[in-house]
């Protein structure tokens, strides 16, 4: 067997992790659609859910916007969600208000770090960082 059969046969046998049973996803960073129909505003948009297979109460969720920089990274903006009650099984927390408004259409690289925390079978639980998949430019410098 060649090497490219090999690579090709190995690919059928990958392994995925199973999803913790809670967990924070995030979204891309994008320009939001929604605001620019509804409101005319022009902004960076990132969203994120908190997704836990058993009940959950008191969930914070929070969102933040970043940019990347020659000289590092530089923190945009952040929105935190709070839902106080119990949320069910396999039901989501959603934070889809984390934006900030484009000034300008520089190209900028963005992306979203979301994290949570909530009490589940008695004690604080804290879901760990995470971030975009994609980091893509926007016509929207802030």
């Amino acid at each position: 067997m060649d090497l490219s059969s090999s690579a090709i046969a190995g690919d059928q046998f990958k392994v995925t992790e199973p999803k913790p049973p809670c967990r924070s996803q995030i979204g891309i960073a994008h320009i939001s659609t929604n605001l620019f129909e509804k409101s005319r505003i022009r902004a960076v948009k990132v969203n994120a859910s908190s997704i836990c297979n058993v009940p959950q109460s008191n969930v914070t969720l929070t969102v933040e916007i970043w940019k990347t920089g020659t000289l590092g990274n530089h923190f945009v903006w952040k929105s935190v969600v709070l839902s106080s009650g119990t949320t069910l099984p396999k039901s989501q927390v959603n934070n889809f208000k984390t934006f900030r408004v484009c000034i300008d259409k520089v190209s900028t690289s963005y992306y979203g770090v979301a994290y949570s925390r909530a009490f589940i079978a008695g004690k604080w639980q804290f879901a760990r960082h995470v971030l975009s998949t994609k980091i893509i430019p926007l016509e929207c410098g802030t």
